[in-house]
């Protein structure tokens, strides 16, 4: 080995190339091992929060973390205002989220997601929720979305209700709900055998940690074989030429 990299030659195309690959993928290696502490850490707080005492929502502070923590909230749906959030799927059918906006007994408005339901055979046709009618006590979660929501389509901008949207974004319902209302910043997840609520399909997390560092690994492996090509065929080039040269200077003789 020694031996060949005193013959190395220099390829200024293919430098070039591992130059600017070489790093990148070590970066998309390093990328995924963070992804992995990150979601080992949100897997952390969840279990952590299930044990946490419930707290009525309105003595929250909004700019603490409220990451899945256990609230309670009393007061009325408005029935006739749902957002149906696009694109859910579960067990291979896609589906809405339905979010309903409901109104505390302190008069903060809250949108409130009661959770998954299939999509018609027609798609035009938006399916039947049901009404839950009166004063009501409800527990659920806070969610907080991670990071920027990404969207799969156009957002409804039909007066209609139910509304199809296509990313959660509360500042934006309100607005076009009931602009200048008291509200609380992130949605609140309903709790099973809540009144109202749906299928409840809420993971975690959507990629394990295993699988982050699985795809770290196969980076790095990816960055290890490249610089080794790269040194691998930068020797061989110069050996070969040199042996045909010599090859060449003994025929001469």
């Amino acid at each position: 080995m020694l031996t060949r990299i005193k013959h190395y030659h220099f390829d200024w195309k293919l430098s070039l190339f591992t130059l600017l690959l070489f790093p990148a993928l070590v970066r998309l290696g390093f990328w995924q091992l963070e992804r992995e502490q990150e979601k080992l850490m949100l897997q952390s707080l969840y279990d952590s929060r299930q044990s946490a005492e419930v707290v009525s929502l309105s003595s929250l502070d909004e700019t603490s973390d409220l990451q899945y923590l256990p609230v309670k909230l009393q007061g009325n749906f408005d029935n006739e205002h749902n957002f149906l959030l696009d694109n859910k799927i579960f067990e291979g059918q896609v589906g809405f989220e339905v979010l309903t906006p409901f109104y505390t007994s302190e008069g903060l408005l809250v949108m409130v997601n009661r959770g998954w339901i299939a999509q018609n055979e027609y798609r035009e046709i938006l399916p039947q929720l049901k009404e839950v009618s009166g004063e009501i006590e409800l527990q659920g979660k806070v969610y907080v979305p991670l990071g920027e929501q990404f969207m799969l389509g156009v957002e409804d901008q039909k007066s209609n209700w139910p509304r199809v949207i296509q990313s959660l974004d509360i500042e934006n319902m309100i607005a076009t709900y009931n602009p200048g209302a008291e509200y609380f910043s992130y949605s609140v997840r309903l709790d099973a055998l809540q009144p109202g609520v749906y299928v409840r399909n809420w993971p975690v997390i959507s990629t394990s940690p295993e699988k982050h560092r699985g795809y770290a690994i196969q980076w790095f492996t990816m960055a290890t074989v490249l610089l080794l090509l790269y040194l691998y065929i930068s020797t061989k080039v110069e050996t070969e030429n040199r042996a045909v040269n010599s090859t060449k200077k003994e025929g001469a003789v």
